[in-house]
Formats: C-alpha cells, structure tokens, sequence
C-alpha cells in the first residue's frame, strides 16, 4: 500500500522524510512494517522535533538510531517518519504548526501525543508498529485515545542514543501496536537477553486508583480476570505514603520541566517565540524552578521509586493502573479544562515515569466513554510477565 508524498497527510507524516527505509536483512519482523516519531535520527535527514524552526536550525543526523538500526536488520520495513507534538513537552497530539491528525477511533476528539502520528498510523492500518517516546505518557496516552497497545518500558531498556531528549530521568523508547503478538515480537526483537515468562495470579489495584475507573471499565477488567483466573487483589500503597495524584505529577513535571531548561534552554531564548503558546507557558514555569526545587523533587523521586518497587516485590504480582482518567478529551475543550485534566492525567503517568517502570496499556474500543483501557505495571525488566499476562486476559494464548 505505497502513499506518494504528496497523498501523505502532514498532521500524521513529516515531509523531510525518509518515506521508506528497506530492511536491511531478513528476520523476524519480515512481514511487518513500521513507522517512526520525529525524534529518531536517521543518518543524512534532519530531525524536526515536532517544530519547524527545530527543523531549520539543525543539520543532517550523521547517525541512525540504533533501534530504527535493529528493526531493519530484523526484516521490518519503515513507510515513514511521523509528527510529534513541539519538543514532546505535551500529551494532547495537536501541534500548531503541522495541524492534528484525527484520530481514527474518535474523530470528535484529541489523538493524545505527543507519539500523535506514531499512534494515528497505527490506527489508520498504515503500519503495523511504531516506535514513540514516552517521557510523561507519550505512548501510553496516544495508545489509549487511539484504541492501540502501547508499551512504555523500563527506564533506560531501549536505546535512546542518537534520539531527541526531553528529560534524561524518564525518557523511553515505546512501541505502538494494533496487535499484542505484533508488539511483543518488536520487543524481543529489540531485547535479545530477556527471558520469556509466565503470568502472574494476581493483580493489585491501588484504591486511589479503583476510584477513577468508571463502572464499565472496571466490568470490562473484572470479565477479563475472571476468564484468565486472576484475581484483583486491593492496596492502599499512595494512601499509606501520603501521596495525591497532583503530589505525584507536581514532583514529576519539577524534575522533567528542569531537565528540559539544563538541556534545550539556549535554543529556547532564541526560538522560544516560535512554540504554542501552551507550551511555551510549559517552558516559562520550567525556567522558574531553582536547582534547590529540582534536588528536592529527585529525592522525592527516589523515596517514592524505594516504596512503590518494596512494595510491588513483596506483592508478588503486577499492579493495574487506569492508564488515563478517561476517554479521549473533545477537540473543542478549552484552555483551562485541559490543564485540569493533564494534572490527573500526569498524575497517574508519572507512577511508572518516577520509579523507571514498565507499563503497558490493553485497550477497551467498545465502551461509551470512548477508547479507553488499563495498563499492567511491573518491576524493571519484568516486560515479558506483562505481556504473558496480557495474553492470558485477553485470550490471545497462542501466537
């Protein structure tokens, strides 16, 4: 199915290209087809980062990302490189210069990002994977508003080498996938020495968390677990540390907005004037913080990671998070409703985003609240039980 350029949609595509990348070797993935976010360096095209001032003050990437590298040598084909909201520094999937790709489960609605075009492609049938980022959410969100699997892994599992950095604590390579079998092949492929495993009986559920979950989200994951045989068992872990989900996206949003400022602030001053408002909003509030903010907030980080991972080996199974508060917000939402939002939203995010877990969102498409899920979360380099598990729920045993 290959687009000419011009038939491309620029909210979903970026022009500079490359268009298509033939697999270097034949492999596992030899059937599959992928496309990749915007900030992946491929050797000899420049990388836009969502923005095209980006765009015009960067030359060409003299390398290529070692996971782009890894995926054509295992026989995947890349149809494209996608857009990506400004400097991944938002979680809605508009980007005021490119336009907002609709997203095809729900045109009403926002795609979520900033993996906008890593998530839309995917839906669109276009690919069967993508690789996004995922910093504070940006393939868990997108993966959620557009009705796909969505893998955030362990902290520091992929390599993010010759790749954009948003903020060197939480940055993660993710993998978009219309399929569970399609996105675990991608990982292994990607992760030679892991080993495979088994599901676990039991999933813990934090009761702060329980709350958010509408009533037929929380049927949908009972009719799951019951056809498995997993139970849900209750915890009362952020009641027990005295953390609110806006405690939680406050320490986050500190330590992400001040790596930003350390990494991207020369490049700001100039061409700040040149990003969305809204983000640039983002940038300003970064700037403000002091260094005393940001050690303050990773040794939050730090007694929060000690907790949640104490606790989550001691409990043997893996943790159930709403991935999002809700479905997709509308298009039409103002200002102000969305800022509310995107405080819960990084709030249940930046669980797995502090203490550098995995988590992968199982999609539910047929509920009236729009595409919507939950995710499974584990310790570091527990990817494989989360998938296992996830096969078990969904009935996908056999590949």
């Amino acid at each position: 199915m290959g687009m000419s350029m011009n038939e491309r949609d620029p909210s979903i595509y970026c022009l500079q290209g490359p268009d298509l990348l033939a697999p270097t070797n034949q492999g596992d993935l030899s059937d599959y087809r992928f496309v990749f976010k915007d900030l992946f360096d491929v050797e000899g095209y420049v990388t836009g980062a969502g923005n095209p001032k980006w765009l015009d003050t960067h030359s060409k990437a003299a390398h290529t990302s070692p996971v782009i590298q890894a995926l054509l040598s295992k026989g995947a084909e890349c149809v494209g490189r996608v857009q990506t909201d400004e400097l991944a520094y938002s979680l809605n999937g508009d980007n005021v210069h490119y336009g907002t790709p609709i997203n095809p489960l729900a045109p009403d609605s926002i795609p979520g990002g900033s993996s906008s075009g890593s998530a839309v492609a995917v839906a669109l049938g276009h690919a069967d994977f993508s690789i996004g980022t995922d910093t504070g959410g940006s393939v868990r969100v997108p993966a959620s508003y557009c009705g796909l699997f969505g893998l955030r892994p362990s902290l520091g599992q992929l390599d993010l080498e010759h790749c954009f950095e948003l903020s060197k604590s939480f940055d993660t390579v993710g993998i978009f996938s219309r399929e569970l079998h399609v996105l675990a092949s991608v990982f292994q492929s990607l992760t030679t020495d892991l080993p495979q495993s088994t599901p676990v009986e039991t999933l813990y559920l934090d009761q702060d968390l329980a709350g958010i979950l509408s009533a037929e989200r929380r049927a949908q994951l009972d009719k799951w677990c019951d056809h498995a045989g997993i139970s849900i068992q209750s915890v009362g872990f952020l009641d027990e540390m005295g953390l609110s989900l806006s405690a939680l996206s406050l320490i986050f949003r500190t330590v992400q907005g001040f790596e930003i400022i350390e990494k991207h602030d020369q490049w700001l001053i100039e061409y700040g004037d040149t990003l969305d408002p809204r983000i640039l909003e983002r940038v300003k509030w970064a700037r403000s913080l002091s260094k005393d903010d940001y050690l303050s907030a990773k040794s939050e980080q730090a007694r929060f990671t000690q907790a949640l991972t104490n606790a989550i080996k001691a409990s043997n199974g893996l943790w159930l998070i709403p991935t999002t508060p809700a479905g997709p917000p509308k298009l039409e939402i103002d200002d102000d409703s969305l800022a509310t939002y995107r405080t819960e939203l990084m709030g249940l995010t930046s669980i797995a985003g502090l203490a550098g877990l995995p988590q992968l969102h199982l999609p539910m498409t047929d509920l009236n609240e729009g595409p919507v899920g939950v995710s499974l979360m584990g310790l570091p380099n527990s990817e494989s039980q989360l998938i296992a598990t996830a096969k078990v729920l969904l009935e996908e045993r056999s590949v």
